[in-house]
């Protein structure tokens, strides 16, 4: 079995959550439908219904908040714009590390296309540019490992009784399809485990010795 690795560093980013009310809420690594995104806006194409697996780990030096000038329509006083200060949460000096997993053609053309993007990348709206390092193939295999997480990581459901302690859940968006002229996301549960949590299980390893989450 292969995979395509590689690397994004960003100087800052915000990945922002569903359920920010009043103020923005961050994800703490990029979504799946994040990378999913940078992998098409490198191939200069929209999403056409391919899966693969995506695997998603890395680590931020510290989060800051910045604030904003946020303009918002009055409904109760028509016609009435409020501006409004808004506080974002930074990600500072984030570092990433993705694993895609599927079939060996489109993990070529990925892999062709991170090193020759049509356009300059970015994560999130094109706000937060971003450098992708030395995309590759590498072979994995399956082998019974006890660890200390390296990375920060997205742990998916199948793979939480590896580990001996609790975690944050979130619900992540990752592919989406077209209902009605709309976009319907499908979304996935995923334990994130921060640093330093020790595991226990048989998983599978790339040839650099980072697991496939």
């Amino acid at each position: 079995m292969e995979c395509l690795k590689f690397e994004v560093f960003s100087p800052c980013a915000t990945f922002k959550t569903p359920f920010s009310l009043k103020g923005i809420e961050t994800y703490p690594l990029p979504t799946y439908s994040t990378i999913i995104g940078l992998l098409y806006t490198a191939l200069g194409r929209k999403y056409a219904g391919e899966r693969f697996y995506i695997s998603v780990q890395g680590d931020y030096e510290t989060l800051f908040r910045d604030y904003i000038r946020f303009r918002k329509y009055n409904r109760e006083e028509k016609k009435k714009i409020e501006t409004l200060p808004l506080e974002v949460p930074r990600l500072f000096r984030l570092r990433s590390i993705v694993h895609i997993v599927g079939e060996e053609k489109l993990l070529r053309t990925f892999k062709g296309a991170l090193e020759r993007p049509s356009v300059f990348l970015s994560l999130g709206g094109g706000e937060y540019p971003v450098l992708v390092k030395n995309p590759r193939i590498l072979k994995l295999e399956k082998k019974p490992i006890v660890d200390e997480l390296k990375h920060s990581a997205y742990v998916p459901d199948r793979l939480k009784s590896t580990f001996y302690e609790e975690a944050i859940v979130f619900r992540i968006p990752s592919y989406y399809r077209i209902e009605k002229g709309e976009r319907v996301w499908d979304w996935k549960t995923v334990y994130y485990f921060p640093r330093g949590t020790l595991f226990e299980g048989e998983l599978l390893l790339d040839e650099e010795g980072d697991i496939v989450w």
